[in-house]
């Protein structure tokens, strides 16, 4: 991350830092691309992922992202 907390930095990079094997499974990263959604195994266990993306629109949610999100999170909820 950045020292300057106005610059934009990658979501991608800090989740693969936290993520076991640096591995990350994203979902729909194609659609709103200022949220990320996935899943990732931190210490040996299965974990779904919901994150800004400070790179697009400035991580701002909009419409898009917001259902992305609300989805993945029912899914996840699901298991």
């Amino acid at each position: 991350m950045p020292q300057d907390p106005n610059k934009p930095y990658d979501m991608h990079l800090v989740i693969k830092a936290i993520a076991d094997r640096n591995e990350f499974y994203e979902i729909m990263p194609g659609f709103a691309k200022n949220i990320l959604t996935g899943f990732a195994e931190v210490e040996g266990k299965s974990v779904g992922i919901v994150a800004n993306q400070p790179q697009v629109l400035a991580g701002c949610l909009d419409i898009d992202a917001s259902v992305k999100a609300a989805r993945f999170i029912r899914f996840c909820d699901a298991f």
